[in-house]
């Protein structure tokens, strides 16, 4: 019986991974192709204002809570007494009830897209207006700064309808608008940044992403539009009872891992100066296409992984996520010796100037791979609809933020990096190791055995 259930669930999401691979490869290239791109087009200092323009706006996450992952979990769960039909209508058991889920989903992103707004206008004219100099004006900066925080939270209402629809386990549909949003986004930030428009090519991404989306939304999934004009008379989903409890821990963790990496950026900005910050935006931006490529086989599962765990087939959950965990991690250090070995052969070159040193960059990647296993961790336990590892997260992230600043100051970006990877190495993975081992086992023998 373990051996067919097995055999469908890779069948049904084995479809999903070519195209997750392949958006992950494209980001992975087009990050690569992007480092090139900007070495010729902007100066040291511009790199440095590009990726502190970027990191801040990455805020978003922190205000999204990690309502995304609740949502596509949660819409896992439902989607084993529901079905789609054409148009993006649903049908089913329990179609009434996700029809309420969904309307309020929106509503809560719509609220969150807002205070994203105001927070992130306000944290990036205080930055921003510190740096300000003769080469770099406050004209320069503060239009594109506006734009680009109005598009990323109208960007925010989009992570909805991508959500619901990844979580019912329609992976490669959702993985091929990725890949389009990837593929135009990139494609117009290099255009933007060819032609001088530097801070403009920030919002290049998230405005693709919003074109793209909604051209979706209208094709394939206007029924989901649809139904959020309609009443939902009969049916009240429990958002208190089914979502709070897994988002604020999901949103903790993300929180963190925004603390414990995108920030580092704004922080040398700050303290140091923008030449400084662009070689640590740079070298996290390769650093985390690396594990974003990797983390393809922990993402293709998401929904396989929750929905083995409703039906508690224990041994299709163990399977996936250790055969896939292995894959990923082969894939990581694969790359990771690729990049250190590109590093070392441009050593005598200009571009050797616009990362961190290499052993620096070495230690960025390490602490990446720790993010990305204790990520593989957290996704395997959220299938429970728990997120156990958030307070591990946050502690962590909270030892880091002042560890950072003290380091910036004294020691720049080296001791950012090495503040950064000893709290990850001595303190929140082999705690986030020992917690998952634990619960994995006591959570299946409350749920009905191993």
């Amino acid at each position: 019986m373990v051996v067919k259930k097995l055999t469908q669930a890779i069948s049904m999401f084995r479809s999903g991974l070519s195209l997750i691979v392949a958006q992950r490869v494209w980001q992975g290239f087009a990050g690569l192709l992007t480092v090139l791109v900007i070495s010729f087009a902007l100066t040291q200092e511009q790199q440095g204002w590009y990726y502190t323009f970027l990191s801040l706006a990455a805020l978003y996450s922190v205000f999204e809570m990690g309502l995304t992952a609740a949502l596509i979990q949660v819409t896992a769960h439902m989607f084993v007494k529901l079905h789609w039909l054409p148009q993006g209508r649903v049908a089913g058991e329990a179609a009434a009830m996700f029809a309420s889920f969904f309307s309020r989903s929106v509503k809560v992103y719509a609220f969150f897209a807002l205070v994203f707004l105001l927070v992130a206008l306000a944290v990036g004219f205080n930055i921003f207006s510190h740096k300000t100099s003769q080469t770099v004006s406050a004209e320069m900066w503060r239009l594109p700064w506006v734009f680009l925080v109005m598009i990323t939270a109208l960007n925010m209402l989009t992570l909805p309808f991508l959500a619901v629809v990844e979580g019912s386990g329609e992976i490669a549909e959702v993985y091929k608008i990725r890949l389009v949003q990837g593929v135009t986004g990139a494609l117009a930030c290099w255009l933007v940044l060819y032609f001088g428009g530097w801070l403009w090519a920030a919002m290049m991404m998230p405005l693709c992403g919003i074109l793209v989306t909604a051209f979706w939304i209208l094709k394939k999934r206007i029924g989901l539009m649809r139904g959020l004009v309609k009443s939902s008379a009969g049916a009240s989903f429990d958002w208190n009872h089914e979502i709070l409890p897994l988002q604020w821990r999901i949103g903790l963790n993300w929180i963190s891992v925004f603390l414990m990496s995108q920030l580092a950026t704004p922080i040398l900005f700050y303290y140091q100066n923008p030449v400084v910050a662009g070689q640590m935006g740079l070298s996290l931006t390769i650093a985390h296409m690396l594990g974003i490529v990797a983390q393809s086989w922990i993402a293709r599962r998401v929904p396989a992984l929750s929905q083995a765990v409703a039906k508690k087939e224990w041994g299709v959950l163990d399977h996936l996520f250790k055969k896939d965990l292995r894959h990923s991690l082969i894939v990581f250090f694969a790359g990771a010796f690729i990049i250190m070995t590109m590093d070392y052969l441009v050593s005598k070159t200009e571009y050797f100037t616009r990362v961190l040193p290499f052993w620096s960059f070495a230690g960025l990647l390490v602490f990446v791979l720790f993010y990305h296993i204790n990520g593989a961790f957290s996704a395997q336990l959220r299938s429970f609809k728990k997120e156990p590892l958030a307070w591990v997260s946050l502690i962590g992230a909270l030892l880091i933020l002042p560890g950072s600043i003290y380091a910036a100051k004294l020691y720049s970006a080296s001791g950012v990096v090495i503040v950064m990877l000893g709290v990850q190495a001595l303190f929140v993975f082999p705690l986030s190791y020992f917690l998952w081992r634990k619960l994995n086992k006591s959570w299946r023998s409350v749920s009905g055995g191993v």
